[in-house]
């Protein structure tokens, strides 16, 4: 007789398709034969989430499904990473970038196979001062574009909504100063972007860097060392190929962590949600989160 996984799903209403997609995962998730759900939360409240998640945690629930997007999935690690439970992914926002880095398609019927039929793995898992995060910490344009960012124009416009928060960000972006030190060096610079990256992804598929991986130990950051528009521009059509380290004006390293401090104070977006300001520090825990990835799954 086939032992049963014990589970608890957990489902953020309030990302772009969790009120959706919440009936089809619970129906789908039962009929599963491997799986048995012990809870099932539809809530819209993130700090119910995030209670509801920790209290898995505590109880020691073997699978703990949590489906919203990148900034749901990134509190709920916070709890999850360390301990003895498996995180199944749901990638029911926007920009499901962490989704993306394990190979799961934001689909119902794929998402809930890769949770009942994929394997487990241990991924990378990156912080900034007391908080974890799974994609990226940034500083600058991003976070001006995140402050743009509301629910109801991700629900309504999807990825659309980014092209009219990036018009809105672009207009009001301003220069700032930029003080790095890591294992490699010390590095002081003008800048209007800053990117801390966790795993091999970031805006959509565009990579952090060529040979960036959620897997491997490492932190990716770069930075837009111009401070011009053009400047802005010629970063912005490398973005797609993972190129932009290429360019004499923006610097790429590959570290396992550090400490940022800005000149004025900078606010700080981590996967998608403005959480700190500058000054902070950031590292990695190499392997430091369970999940469940698809079976073809190689770390890329």
């Amino acid at each position: 007789m086939e032992v049963k996984q014990r589970a608890v799903l957990i489902v953020n209403t309030k990302s772009r398709r969790g009120r959706q997609w919440y009936t089809s995962v619970v129906e789908t998730l039962s009929k599963c034969s491997n799986l048995e759900i012990l809870e099932a939360h539809a809530l819209k409240d993130p700090a119910e989430v995030v209670r509801r998640v920790k209290a898995a945690v505590d109880n020691e629930i073997p699978l703990i499904i949590v489906g919203g997007g990148d900034g749901t999935l990134s509190s709920a690690s916070n709890f999850i990473m360390g301990s003895k439970s498996i995180l199944g992914v749901l990638p029911l926002g926007t920009g499901n970038q962490f989704a993306r880095d394990l190979g799961i398609v934001a689909d119902v019927e794929t998402a809930c196979s890769v949770i009942s039929e994929g394997k487990q793995v241990d991924v990378d898992i990156s912080f900034v001062g007391d908080s974890c995060f799974l994609n990226v910490a940034t500083v600058g344009l991003t976070t001006l574009i995140a402050n743009e960012m509301t629910n109801e124009p991700k629900r309504l416009f999807g990825r659309f909504a980014y092209a009219f928060a990036l018009a809105k960000a672009l207009c009001k972006v301003r220069p700032f100063n930029v003080t790095l030190e890591t294992a490699e060096g010390i590095h002081t610079f003008d800048t209007m972007q800053v990117v801390i990256g966790n795993g091999r992804y970031h805006v959509g598929s565009c990579p952090l860097s060529p040979d960036a991986s959620i897997t491997d130990g490492k932190q990716v950051v770069y930075a837009l060392m111009g401070t011009s528009r053009w400047e802005l521009l010629r970063y912005a059509s490398r973005l797609p190929f993972g190129k932009q380290g290429d360019l004499d004006t923006v610097m790429s390293i590959s570290v396992s962590g550090g400490k940022l401090k800005a000149s004025p104070i900078q606010k700080v977006t981590v996967d998608g949600e403005a959480k700190l300001k500058t000054p902070f520090t950031f590292g990695i825990h190499p392997g430091g989160l369970r999940v469940m990835v698809p079976k073809d799954f190689q770390g890329k």
